[in-house]
């Protein structure tokens, strides 16, 4: 009898065990695709300057707070055209590195640097950032709602 409790005990410590482990694939499932998001709109919309593909990445009611400045979807897309007639040649290369993430329900937090090489063809330059971003998932997409960014200078 005492081993039909013991094997009853270990069953539900082995399904309670399985539901966390569950949940959490899903979170880091989630997790990178926000990465991918991030990755995304930096590729195509700050290297590429493609802003007709920034509701892609972005909500209607996104905002960027850069450097003191509030930034709207539709101040990027004025950025992409004048960088495209001022960047001819000028190649981005963008790399992040992820540190803090947080999930609550269809919303993602998450904190990271975001590295980027900017190459002419005689000229390189390195720029790092300090970034958070707020992502949603509406419609079963993941769309950033916020981010905030600090240029990092090294001394």
């Amino acid at each position: 009898m005492k081993a039909n409790y013991i094997l009853i005990g270990l069953l539900i410590i082995l399904n309670s065990c399985k539901q966390s482990t569950e949940k959490k694939p899903n979170s880091q499932q989630d997790f990178k695709a926000v990465e991918q998001v991030v990755q995304g709109v930096f590729d195509d919309v700050w290297s590429d300057k493609k802003a007709h593909l920034l509701p892609n990445y972005h909500t209607d009611d996104f905002i960027l707070l850069e450097h003191g400045e509030v930034w709207n979807n539709d101040t990027i897309a004025n950025w992409c055209k004048r960088a495209k007639l001022r960047d001819k040649g000028v190649k981005r290369i963008n790399n992040f590195e992820f540190f803090k993430s947080k999930k609550e329900g269809n919303r993602i937090w998450m904190a990271y640097n975001n590295y980027a090489t900017i190459k002419s063809d005689t000229l390189e330059n390195n720029f790092q950032w300090l970034e958070s971003i707020v992502a949603i998932k509406k419609d079963s997409v993941w769309k950033l709602e916020l981010m905030h960014s600090t240029r990092v200078i090294k001394n």
